[in-house]
């Protein structure tokens, strides 16, 4: 038995591409949960900053949306009643793009 080629172009992998196009960009999915809490997910792609050493906007960032102190996100949600916690933070995937 042989095997059709069928002439598949193959992508470059060695370099890396970020992995949402535009018109991937700005989707808002909605779920029903099973369970009695709300829950509010908010993610972004960005391009690789895992070479950022010196500057960690990763750090930064999650440092400027998860603090709970006093003027802090959280504390003007929790007093607008639309939040009871908070988390934030980011990492690097597959060495072509961040997320946070």
């Amino acid at each position: 038995m042989t095997v059709e080629n069928k002439k598949v172009q193959v992508r470059d992998l060695s370099k890396p591409v970020m992995p949402f196009t535009p018109t991937d960009l700005g989707t808002f999915t909605r779920f029903y949960p099973v369970n009695d809490k709300n829950t509010l997910k908010v993610y972004w792609a960005l391009p690789n900053c895992k070479t950022e050493i010196t500057t960690q906007p990763l750090s930064y960032l999650s440092h400027l949306f998860g603090h709970e102190g006093k003027n802090s996100l959280l504390s003007w949600l929790k007093k607008e009643g639309l939040a009871m916690g908070l988390s934030a933070g980011g990492s690097h995937m597959l060495d072509c793009f961040s997320n946070f």
